[in-house]
């Protein structure tokens, strides 16, 4: 057998001139490029990553810029292999490489380089920065070899290429290291034993670090990744200079007048209410809005970013994607305030919308990296918190969030899961500035909060507005109450547990007045966005004009309306309480308006809920007692019913893994599946439309009918794509199955 002959070059990246490709292509040229970032990166924003985790600086900046550097030039040394060279020109198409790259880094540093990284770095030093750099790409430690991708790998550490990258270790780390053999390997051998053994003394490793070296860890693995993503990113961008761009890009803070610039464009003529004043002289690290809907608790989150959080960045996290974007668009969006809207649908809201702004984030050089020069991020909670679960964004965006404000908002919102991990972040980011924002919070909830941070001031809502009533418990008959209100041209909402009982409601209606709007979650996204604005727009008919809006859970926080009568289903507590927050939300003290009527139902069945869950509302329904309510009132007892709301215990994958680097859910499982109709499908294939635009959420098939249904799923638009005699679909309806 001829023996193998190796390449010209070792590459890092895929090149068209593999033989003779750009610097920033190559292995000793991506990693010089992944150094200068994380030296940059520490520069700028190194003492900010230890003091966010509550690690002085002073104690701990030498060791973690000395770990940092070391896992970023070790972490691609395993490119050095005949599979992946094979790759990046082009070949193996169709199979997997034996192992992945970064295991075969980290089998390279604990063997071949063993004794001079042992004589420069002390054990754990040398252990955190193995982890960090074998962790970079999240999927370590590596599988088992999948059949058909090879027997054996050769390591080419004896390439000339491969000897410029030692020596850029022994420039940059002080290592004197001398020349490596080329070296065989049998994968299967290297995965089955050699990192069995190795995760076994790892792990005991592990369990003698302290609490610091573990959060220390945890800084290191996020710089890393990001310290690549830079390295990667930037010098393929023509006339952009690393570590000037980079600079550049942390150097823009808001200052406090940008902010307040949102505060004087939302209150006008209006002066701050009390309780908003007070938020923004609060002194705590976390501090509490207990506020209910409408008493103005988004103006009075900037007001404290300004006040307690000046001059840094700041991000205004939501619970959903329509939150995000409305939150965007109502606060942000045209103000001279360098402001970014990010969630997984952000690019098609910013088209949909017409949110393009010159001075906004299309400017900046690397789409990926705006995270770093964006002062302000209007997002998804999932872009803050996925970091405690080893999320790709949230990773990226470490070095900017270490020097962060967070406003959590509506977090009564939360699942149990999703809780458990703004616990984790609480605890973990003990030094990070925090305003966390509800209308209500069971006791348990509360309480738990307490159990993690130790300096947390409450500031309750204006008490004028609390408990001025706005709601009165109606007990007329529905037709009745349904006709009164059709005659008075009343703004109607219906909220139904289930898309199923929202289109059996439209279909059986047979009131005069206007044809009710359909809104729920199983519209394509181009769709579902046209219902939520369509209702926006009803609501802000002349009063006079009757309009009524069918809906499911999606009304609870992202639409921003105000009805003249709710009608809905029996629902948890903080769900009722969320809608009923749609209802009569202007109203103000002396304004002369009376309490509006709302009606709870009782639904067929549970789903989607618990049966325990509706249980307690009945209870906090019966506690409620008068027929006049104020928000007052629904949080007083929603806050003595008790323990409510589970909490789930969240593990963090990232300060809790170790040898291991893996991502983790952030929120509790869903058991859908991602639609695409047949003939849009077709133009996603040809490129022709954003897949983001029709995608459909909807709900498994029934197996009964449609016993095949994964045979549906296209792998090239990661969808499924059903025949059409399987779901019927409206753009005005939605949605459902054909049984």
């Amino acid at each position: 057998m001829a023996r193998p002959v190796p390449p010209l070059r070792l590459l890092a990246k895929s090149s068209k001139q593999p033989e003779t490709p750009r610097a920033e292509e190559t292995l000793v040229g991506h990693t010089a490029a992944v150094m200068a970032s994380a030296e940059v990166l520490l520069e700028r924003t190194g003492r900010d990553q230890l003091s966010i985790l509550g690690l002085e600086p002073e104690t701990w900046m030498t060791a973690f810029k000395r770990i940092v550097l070391l896992a970023c030039w070790l972490h691609d040394l395993g490119k050095a292999n005949d599979q992946f060279q094979d790759l990046v020109r082009g070949g193996r198409r169709g199979k997997r490489q034996a192992i992945r790259h970064e295991a075969l880094s980290y089998y390279i540093a604990r063997t071949l380089l063993n004794e001079p990284l042992r004589l420069r770095f002390a054990p754990e030093d040398l252990t955190l920065a193995l982890w960090a750099g074998a962790g970079h790409h999240r999927k370590f430690p590596p599988e088992a070899p999948s059949p058909g991708s090879g027997h054996r790998l050769l390591l080419w550490t004896d390439h000339t290429d491969f000897r410029k990258v030692l020596k850029l270790g022994e420039a940059k780390l002080g290592l004197v290291i001398p020349p490596v053999s080329r070296c065989e390997l049998r994968p299967a051998r290297l995965v089955q034993v050699e990192f069995r053994r190795r995760a076994i003394e790892e792990q005991r490793v592990w369990r003698g670090l302290s609490l610091e070296r573990r959060r220390l860890l945890a800084a290191t693995k996020a710089c890393v990744i990001a310290a690549d993503v830079g390295g990667s990113a930037l010098p393929r961008q023509k006339g952009v200079k690393l570590k000037p761009w980079i600079r550049a890009a942390f150097d823009r803070t808001p200052t406090k007048n940008e902010i307040e610039q949102v505060v004087r464009a939302r209150l006008g003529d209006h002066e701050l209410r009390d309780f908003q004043k007070k938020l923004g002289r609060s002194t705590a690290r976390v501090t509490l809005a207990l506020a209910g809907c409408g008493s103005g608790k988004t103006v009075a989150a900037y007001h404290w970013a300004a006040s307690c959080a000046p001059n840094r960045r700041l991000y205004f996290c939501y619970p959903t994607t329509g939150t995000t974007t409305e939150g965007f668009r109502d606060y942000l969006h045209g103000l001279d305030v360098e402001a970014r809207l990010v969630h997984g649908r952000s690019a098609v809201d910013v088209e949909i919308f017409d949110l393009f702004d010159e001075n906004v984030s299309q400017q900046a050089p690397v789409f990926a990296l705006e995270a770093w020069s964006t002062p302000v991020t209007c997002c998804t909670v999932d872009a803050v918190l996925g970091l405690i679960q080893n999320q790709r964004r949230a990773l990226f965006s470490w070095p900017s969030l270490a020097a962060s404000a967070f406003i959590f908002d509506e977090v009564h919102a939360y699942d149990k899961r999703l809780f458990g991990a703004l616990l984790r972040f609480l605890e973990i980011c003990c030094g990070a500035h925090c305003l966390l924002m509800t209308a209500s919070l069971p006791r348990a909830r509360l309480e738990a909060i307490r159990t993690v941070v130790e300096e947390l001031q409450i500031v309750r809502g204006p008490r004028e507005l609390e408990e001025h009533p706005r709601y009165r418990k109606e007990q007329t008959k529905l037709d009745e109450l349904l006709a009164e209100a059709l005659k008075n041209g009343n703004r109607i909402l219906w909220v139904s547990n289930s898309v199923r009982t929202v289109l059996e409601i439209a279909e059986g209606w047979a009131l005069e007045g206007p044809t009710p709007l359909i809104y729920h979650s199983r519209f394509r996204y181009m769709d579902r966005v046209a219902r939520h604005g369509a209702v926006i727009d009803r609501f802000k008919a002349p009063r006079g004009i009757p309009s009524i809006a069918l809906t499911t859970q999606v009304c609870e926080m992202s639409l921003d309306i105000s009805a003249d009568l709710l009608i809905t289903d029996l629902a948890p507590v903080p769900s009722l309480i969320q809608r009923l927050g749609r209802l009569n939300r202007r109203a103000r003290p002396g304004d002369g308006k009376k309490p509006l009527p709302f009606v709870v139902l009782e639904p067929e069945h549970a789903l989607p809920y618990r049966k325990d869950d509706l249980q307690r509302a009945r209870l906090w329904l019966d506690q409620l007692g008068g027929v006049h309510l104020s928000q007052a009132d629904l949080a007083s007892a929603w806050e003595t019913l008790g323990d409510t709301m589970p909490i789930e215990e969240v593990e963090s994958a990232w300060t809790n893994g170790g040898f291991k680097t893996s991502p983790l859910h952030l929120r509790d499982a869903t058991y859908g599946v991602t639609v695409i109709l047949a003939e849009d499908a077709a133009l996603v294939r040809k490129r022709k439309v954003d897949p983001v635009k029709v995608r459909l959420p909807m709900p498994q098939p029934p197996r009964a009918a449609w016993p095949d249904y994964e045979d549906w799923y296209d792998k090239r638009i990661h969808a499924y794509v059903p025949p059409a005699e399987a779901l019927n679909y409206d753009a005005l309806k939605g949605g459902r199955w054909n049984h």
